[in-house]
């Protein structure tokens, strides 16, 4: 590459406020792109690229090379393609690296300078003969949820954007959801995106939204398993935009990519930039005036390059299906070879004949690629309807590419773009198509060498089967034997369905010729395919897969779909009687990987709602006359005595919480959905589902819910060991260091020190800040009452609560810093409410000045049933409404606010005299 980065300096602050922070770049690659000078207009077709959370503008340059590459080193190839195709100028917005994931108001300052960006763009283009009226829009993780939801904001340009490719952005659920702008500007834009796809909707801006969104094409590309940062579930698009207007693939079944691809490098991958400037050079339309084809030759354009060509959704584009180029063949005088099966090797000169009936199946797989019968090419292939001559249709163009597996290739890597070894190349054709024809004909016109093609016609009940794992569970497996195979076999598993759990295959008397056996495995919405070659039956496989995930909307199970795993399974067994055991069982310690990446913000919401059942036990404790117990004493009985009690209420809460009607009254008595009313959209549509409770499954009893309340049990005991620890060590330097202080002076700085931070949260500060200011103070607390034990109890308990609660509010605290740090001045326009923090600072500057009173039993109840609450809030709403939980905590200390001024002094004494 040849990056140089021209910023667009006129875009300055008399078209938008946020010129001071963000700016736009225009990319050029040096030595081919024409940089402009003053008088010069640009020539291309405008594309925006938007990068993701902390993500920068020099990211684009991958792609845009890619494009300026394939455009001016290449230009004759692709003017075949596409006639009407013209270079690219690639834009690109610099957010000094914003953190778009933790902060909501961040996305919509960054969606509302894009649209006022765009009309620059399109102004850039005015004198031009043609200008274009809209932009491709390319974004990146948080980008791409910017890009939807510029569509929604009152500055958007109609008709601006028509094409949006996205790299890994988490469009079906929040990565984040420690802000609760995030969740309301997600509920807000599924909400607008649904309705403009919706006929029937009565909203008062549906209208709006289906003129703005009926002829955009958005397409989501992921990297599949290799993403840590993002899980590929949440890319999802199936929930929201109907199959005409976009979809969903992973890299994995991307032609000539075939591989996983992390979050960062989804945007310099070579295989994959390769194939994202082809289509996007392929989808330009140079005549019309948005520069781009119309949507349906957009999406076929899409499908041909990203989808594994498998898929009965591509059949649509097929040329057997669709018919368009009929050829007539005469075979007049010709000998007709009718075979079932056929094996060419190095057999020359003759064509094949399958005579076809209903409900047949046609595979085929090849080392060459198959040609075109007007250019006489070595190998062709045609389907046929009888007649005085064969009317036919040749199907070169439906051929795909598959990865080679033989004993000389290591990896998938070697048959890649760019890769030492030529891939395989494949058809098959269902009996939907084949149904409308006479015959398949296959033409070899030349030596084949150490080449070969093998193909076979089977009836289609004869190569489908079904594993039946509906009992597969933790510690069991379920096995099939397939006595006959054919050259390709699909296999469903019913019972292999769910994401958060990976799968362990094993293959059985596999056999090799010309090439190893190898195999797809694969399912639809999203469309999900990964390729296995050179298998051997000594080597199991671990499947996982993507689709029924945690708080993710999916489709609801129909005759025609179904989310099991599909494993198509390609074998030379030709003239062989060769049967196949297939065993799959879960893979447990695979699983708990994935079991973290997904519920890594509910281990958050289950370690506050045990920190608080703790407390709870703690006050009811001391309540009833007894000692403040501590921490670990309370967490260890609780487990010594109600350890089944625990077991059995996080196994019965799943299948409870699917129940439709509990979900429906969770709904209403949940503060987030009465807040915002977009919320409630758990049921967009009759054909999808979302449970977004507990742990977010849609099955019922699982152990799921033990597992992480282990994880978090653990991080807890963790967490008050290192206190212990840190406390002691601070406690023991600070007595040795003599300090003088005046105890009036004292609580003056401190009253003066809290009036300064409410004063700044009320007008600059977001109060988040002034969490994490308590949560130091709290910790002095704990020292200084390091001798007083049963203080000492108290006190930790409820650092240990207010640490955990920390992670909520850290990410704006980081968002916070950054805008400083770029010299972004001004004010949030958010997270200033003072009734969010002032409870908390005057609850913990209370503790630093009050010994731990006696509670009164009317309190004691008080206490228990809002403890209660906030641990049924935590475990049941935790996971995708977590910013509340701060909320919670707020509320909590007013309750203990309470408990320290409504105290009786007098009995105190008297205590204190008795003991």
């Amino acid at each position: 590459m040849g990056p140089s980065y021209a910023r667009i300096k006129g875009f300055d602050e008399s078209y938008t406020k946020f010129a001071s922070k963000y700016s736009l770049y225009l990319y050029r690659e040096q030595h081919k792109d024409k940089i402009p000078n003053e008088g010069d207009f640009l020539d291309g077709v405008p594309v925006l690229f938007i990068p993701g959370n902390a993500g920068s503008y020099r990211q684009v340059r991958a792609i845009a090379a890619r494009v300026s590459e394939l455009y001016y080193d290449e230009h004759d190839k692709y003017k075949k393609i596409n006639p009407n195709f013209k270079n690219l100028d690639v834009f690109a917005g610099d957010f000094n690296e914003d953190f778009t994931a933790f902060h909501g108001r961040t996305i919509l300052d960054q969606a509302e300078y894009l649209n006022e960006a765009i009309k620059f763009i399109l102004d850039l283009y005015s004198s031009n003969p043609s200008p274009p009226k809209s932009v491709i829009i390319v974004g990146h993780s948080m980008g791409g949820i910017v890009a939807r939801v510029m569509i929604t904001l009152p500055n958007y340009v109609d008709n601006s954007i028509n094409t949006i490719l996205t790299l890994s952005s988490p469009h079906a659920a929040a990565p984040l959801t420690f802000d609760g702008d995030i969740l309301k500007i997600y509920s807000a834009i599924d909400r607008f995106w649904y309705e403009g796809y919706n006929p029937k909707s009565t909203s008062e801006y549906g209208e709006i939204a289906h003129e703005r969104v009926k002829d955009i094409s958005l397409i989501s590309i992921t990297g599949g398993g290799l993403d840590s940062t993002l899980p590929a579930d949440y890319t999802s698009l199936g929930f929201l935009i109907p199959p005409n207007n976009g979809f969903t693939v992973f890299t994995t079944g991307t032609p000539n990519v075939w591989t996983p691809i992390d979050h960062l490098a989804i945007v310099w991958c070579s295989q994959l930039r390769q194939f994202i400037a082809e289509s996007l050079l392929e989808v330009i339309d140079s005549n019309a005036p948005g520069k781009t084809y119309p949507l349906e030759k957009r999406m076929r354009i899409f499908r041909k390059h990203f989808l594994s060509g498998f898929e009965n959704y591509q059949s649509q584009d097929y040329e057997s299906y669709t018919r368009s180029n009929l050829i007539e063949v005469d075979l007049k005088g010709k000998t007709t070879n009718k075979v079932k099966q056929l094996n060419m090797g190095a057999d020359y000169n003759q064509y094949n004949m399958f005579e076809l009936e209903k409900g047949q199946h046609f595979s085929l797989l090849a080392s060459v690629p198959l040609g075109k019968y007007q250019d006489k090419a070595n190998t062709v292939v045609l389907l046929c309807t009888k007649g005085n001559t064969l009317s036919c249709v040749d199907v070169s163009p439906d051929m795909v590419t598959i990865p080679r597996s033989t004993k000389d290739t290591n990896s998938l890597e070697d048959s890649t773009f760019g890769g030492s070894a030529n891939p395989f190349y494949g058809l098959e054709f269902n009996s939907t198509i084949l149904d409308n024809y006479d015959t398949i004909l296959v033409i070899q016109n030349g030596e084949l060498g150490d080449d070969f093609i093998v193909a076979e016609l089977n009836q289609e009940s004869s190569i489908n089967y079904k594993l039946n794992a509906s009992g597969l569970s933790m510690l069991g497996g379920a096995s099939l034997t397939i006595p006959k195979r054919a050259l390709s076999i699909n296999i469903q598993i019913p019972g292999a369905w769910n994401s958060i759990l990976v799968y362990k295959l094993r293959l059985s008397r596999l056999v090799d010729g010309k090439f190893t056996s190898f195999m797809r495995q694969w399912k639809d919405e999203p469309f999900e395919s990964k390729w296995y070659i050179n298998l051997t039956k000594e080597k199991s496989i671990g499947l996982s897969m993507h689709g029924i995930a945690p708080f993710v909307p999916f489709k609801v199970k129909s005759e025609s779909y179904s989310h099991a795993i599909n494993i198509q399974l390609w074998s030379d067994v030709t003239g062989r009687d060769a049967p196949l055991t297939v065993n799959i069982s879960i893979d447990l310690v695979s699983s708990l990987r994935l079991l973290v990446l997904r519920y890594r913000i509910s281990i958050v919401s289950m370690i506050v709602a045990i920190i608080s059942m703790v407390i709870l036990f703690q006050f009811r404790s001391y309540g009833s006359g007894k000692t403040f117990p501590s921490f670990i004493n309370v967490i260890a009985m609780i487990h010594r005595r109600g350890w089944w009690i625990l077991l059995t209420v996080l196994i019965m809460i799943q299948p409870i919480v699917t129940i439709p009607f509990v979900q429906h009254v969770l709904n209403f008595i949940d503060p987030v959905v009465i807040q915002d009313f977009n919320e409630i959209n758990l049921s967009l549509h009759p054909d999808f589902k979302l449970n977004s409770f507990y742990l977010g499954l849609d099955e019922g009893f699982t152990l799921v819910g033990i597992i992480l309340y282990l994880i978090a049990n653990f991080l807890i005991i963790i967490t008050y060991l290192v206190l212990r620890i840190l406390g002691a060590l601070i406690h023991y330097v600070v007595d040795i260091i003599p300090v003088r202080a005046s105890r009036g002076s004292s609580k003056y700085r401190r009253v003066i020190a809290t009036l300064l931070l409410i004063g700044s949260i009320s007008t600059y500060l977001p109060y988040q800040i002034g969490y994490a200011m308590c949560c130091v103070i709290q910790a002095m607390n704990v020292v200084k009452n390091w001798k007083q034990r049963q203080d000492l109890n108290y006190q930790l308990s409820i650092l240990l609560l207010m640490l955990w609660i920390l992670p909520i509010n850290i990410p704006i605290v980081i968002v916070y810093i950054h805008n400083l740090a770029v010299n972004w001045k001004t004010p949030f326009s958010s997270h200033h409410n003072l009734l969010s923090i002032v409870p908390i600072v005057l609850f913990v500057q209370t503790n630093s000045l009050l010994k731990l009173p006696r509670v009164k039993p009317r309190y004691v109840k008080v206490l228990s049933w809002y403890l209660a609450y906030v641990i049924m809030y935590a475990v049941l709403y935790g996971g995708r409404h977590t910013y509340w939980l701060h909320h919670l905590m707020n509320l909590l200390c007013c309750v203990l606010l309470l408990i320290f001024y409504d105290h009786d002094e007098d009995d105190e004494q008297q205590e204190l005299q008795c003991k």
